[in-house]
């Protein structure tokens, strides 16, 4: 523990917080002891630096108080700070997971020396190993000081969630719709501030896989797409509609789309090409009227005409 009293520590005087105080000097400036022990005398250094007070500061500062100094001697003056230890590391990171059930292990951390403050780990300073790995995550954190002030901390902790997540019992193709008998839950040690895993079959229905998941593999959001509702070289119901008038052609599809994209579609009776928007499996629209998509609308247009 820190003391809050002056201390000499290695030629130099130890003071608490950012203020150097009458209290912290009258042990070496008998003096100073008629003032008020919290008196401000002036600025500490920052931590690790120190500040000289040669004759002429002591003077200086004894006058404006009304104090007469027998002797006039230099002194040295530097912030009380203690070593950062495990302990306080470990609470501050699992103050950071407050409300989950985390596991820890340490591998590593800043050992410097602190003023009196607080340890802070927040999620944005969380920097996870890439996946697969089993290097340790880095954390950075802040340790707060004399109200705005802090200085640069870190951790290297390997650290794990109690969570569930979707695994895939056998191989998933690619492109394929995923069976319920083909992915299984199990409960497993996640990593903190990720993605929101998939626990639930629900959360992929209607979904496929972008590529081949092998057997045992997690399955998250970024490995699973909606399915192409138009593939290339398709023939397509096109529904055009100008006003409160609405037509239907058939068109071949020349790029494939999900729901909601546009693809490019050639009308073989007049052998133009012409955009539309996918609207459900073989089915795409084009909208004449529609402001917003005016240079689609004029290519449908030309593509359409002549039927």
């Amino acid at each position: 523990m820190i003391l809050l009293a002056a201390a000499i520590v290695s030629g130099c005087l130890a003071v608490a917080g950012d203020r150097i105080r009458a209290g912290d000097l009258a042990h070496s400036v008998p003096e100073l002891a008629a003032l008020p022990a919290d008196t401000p005398l002036g600025y500490a250094p920052v931590p690790g630096a120190r500040r000289i007070l040669n004759a002429r500061d002591l003077e200086r500062l004894a006058a404006q108080h009304g104090i007469t100094l027998a002797a006039l001697p230099i002194l040295c003056v530097e912030r009380a700070l203690e070593p950062l230890t495990e302990e306080r590391v470990l609470a501050a990171l699992q103050k950071a997971l407050s409300g989950s059930q985390a596991r820890f292990e340490l591998v590593g951390f800043s050992h410097i020396a602190v003023p009196p403050g607080e340890l802070e780990f927040s999620r944005s300073g969380f920097q996870a190993p890439l996946a697969g790995s089993n290097a340790p995550a880095l954390w950075r954190g802040q340790f707060r000081y004399d109200g705005n002030r802090s200085l640069l901390v870190w951790a290297r902790v390997r650290v794990t969630v109690a969570g569930q997540r979707l695994v895939a019992a056998g191989i998933l193709e690619a492109n394929r719709s995923i069976q319920p008998a083909e992915v299984r839950v199990e409960t497993a040690g996640l990593a903190p501030f990720g993605q929101p895993g998939l626990e639930s079959f629900d959360q992929i229905a209607g979904r496929v896989p972008k590529r081949p998941i092998h057997a045992g593999e997690p399955l998250s959001a970024n490995l699973l797409v909606t399915p192409l509702a138009v593939s290339r070289g398709e023939t397509v119901k096109v529904q055009v509609s100008s006003g409160g008038a609405q037509l239907i052609l058939p068109a071949q599809a020349e790029s494939a789309g999900r729901p909601g994209e546009t693809i490019l579609l050639l009308n073989p009776a007049s052998g133009r090409r012409f955009r539309a928007r996918v609207e459900g499996p073989g089915k795409v629209k084009v909208d004449a009227q529609d402001d917003s998509g005016r240079s689609g609308a004029v290519s449908a247009d030309a593509g359409l005409a002549g039927r």
